[in-house]
């Protein structure tokens, strides 16, 4: 691996700036951003970009991506969708979901996500022990070489109430001595140079919130991520049984800090937003995975202007293009505000706008030391295509916005974690091996 990589223009955290040289450290973290080109610098080819992160990610859902199009009538939504994801989950072995996930986070990689945040609830497949399970999500990261912050779900009730499980999902669940261990237990399983790990709560219907301070006094400092108010009828629900909403309840019996991130929050009232805002918690967007179950558009504008953060994620891996998620996130803002350029600052590209403040949020709802090039950052970034005849001759602010905005296959070169090319001209030089084993379970999956 190169130790200086010259960047003819790079995404700094001040703006886009021309000539600079990245020089890294053995382990691949960015130890200075030089002006100029440095003698024994490989020169990158187009412009540099942070990597995107990923903040949430359900790795299994891949294989169901594209097959979950036959209406169940005028009633459909998430709630039937979600039938058709427990059937795919209760098909995959242990190897299967290790292959499945090693190939779908080599597809993240070409889509520009260097680290990926896995919402991982999985736990018993087949007869295997939890901790086993996870083990073959960090296999798969590596595999893959991608950074990860792997996030064992807490899955413990059907619904508010401390209703049962269904059968289905009696394999997510754990009772809160089993998700300690299992977290706990795997702190010394991870690279700590690229893996992190920390704890999700599944959501307010299925872990009993009054039980969320036992949880977070017998695990470590990492991350806390959590779905909520994703659907109409949780809010409902939670109405019937709190007497208050999701949000609400939650920021007023957990007080939730910088380690959460809300996935989705998307049917978050005016008063919730502006109390998120007001506090250090990230909001986790996933645009595709919300249009295509229908969930509906959180406020983002609103939520910025109030001093928010947001990070973006693929969630059901419908879509494995980082590019993709930055414009559904900004076009879902148009519609609903009937206005253009939405998300950008005064003066700046919209997509610049974006993919700095996504990446550099994502990289601490996960708590990996990423999404910005700066001095003692890892070394994640993405290397634009000049040659691609949408991107060619443009200033760099412009290729970004081409690339976002305008995006089509072939736009990234190449993308490095910690300074190794791991995506090669716009392929992961490893997924090819993969893809008729895939094939064969969504084959199966279609069969069933």
């Amino acid at each position: 691996m190169t130790d200086r990589l010259y960047c003819p223009q790079a995404l700094l955290g001040d703006g886009w700036r021309d000539d600079v040289t990245l020089e890294l450290t053995r382990d691949g973290f960015i130890d200075a951003v030089l002006p100029g080109r440095h003698a024994g610098a490989e020169c990158l080819p187009g412009p540099v970009i942070p990597g995107m992160v990923n903040v949430h990610s359900h790795i299994h859902q891949r294989l169901i991506a594209g097959l979950t199009g036959m209406s169940a009538g005028r009633d459909d939504s998430f709630w039937s969708w979600r039938e058709r994801m427990y059937e795919a989950v209760g098909m995959l072995s242990g190897e299967d979901f290790e292959i499945l996930a090693a190939r779908a986070f080599m597809e993240l990689l070409e889509g520009g996500y260097t680290s990926t945040g896995e919402f991982h609830y999985p736990h018993g497949l087949g007869d295997q022990e939890p901790r086993k399970t996870a083990g073959q999500v960090l296999d798969a990261a590596a595999r893959a070489g991608t950074a990860l912050t792997l996030l064992p779900v807490w899955y413990r009730y059907g619904g508010f109430g401390r209703q049962p499980l269904s059968d289905r999902q009696k394999p997510f669940g754990m009772s809160l001595d089993e998700i300690a261990a299992l977290v706990n237990g795997l702190q010394g399983q991870v690279d700590a140079r690229l893996q992190r790990v920390g704890i999700a709560p599944h959501s307010l219907r299925a872990v009993d919130g009054r039980d969320l301070p036992d949880l977070l006094a017998n695990i470590g400092e990492g991350p806390v991520h959590i779905h909520i108010s994703e659907q109409p009828a949780e809010v409902r629900a939670c109405l019937e049984y709190h007497d208050c909403r999701p949000i609400e309840w939650l920021l007023r019996h957990v007080e939730p800090d910088e380690r959460w991130c809300l996935i989705h929050a998307t049917h978050a009232d005016e008063r919730e937003v502006q109390a998120l805002a007001g506090r250090s918690v990230a909001v986790g967007i996933c645009p595709t995975t919300e249009a295509d179950l229908g969930d509906g558009l959180f406020p983002v504008r609103e939520f910025l202007d109030g001093g928010g953060r947001v990070a973006i994620g693929s969630d059901s891996n419908l879509v494995t293009s980082a590019a993709e998620e930055v414009r559904l996130l900004e076009w879902g803002q148009r519609l609903r505000l009937n206005q253009r350029n939405v998300l950008a600052e005064t003066g700046e590209h919209i997509a610049t706008s974006l993919w700095r403040h996504m990446a550099r949020t994502g990289a601490r709802a996960l708590q990996q030391p990423a999404g910005e090039l700066r001095e003692g950052c890892r070394a994640d970034l993405v290397v634009l295509d000049p040659s691609h005849p949408v991107l060619a001759g443009l200033p760099a602010a412009e290729q970004l916005d081409s690339f976002v905005f305008a995006h089509g296959a072939g736009m990234i070169d190449q993308v490095r974690v910690g300074g190794r090319q791991v995506v090669r001209q716009g392929r992961h030089p490893s997924r090819t091996d993969l893809d008729e084993r895939v094939a064969e379970l969504r084959g199966r999956l279609v069969g069933s």
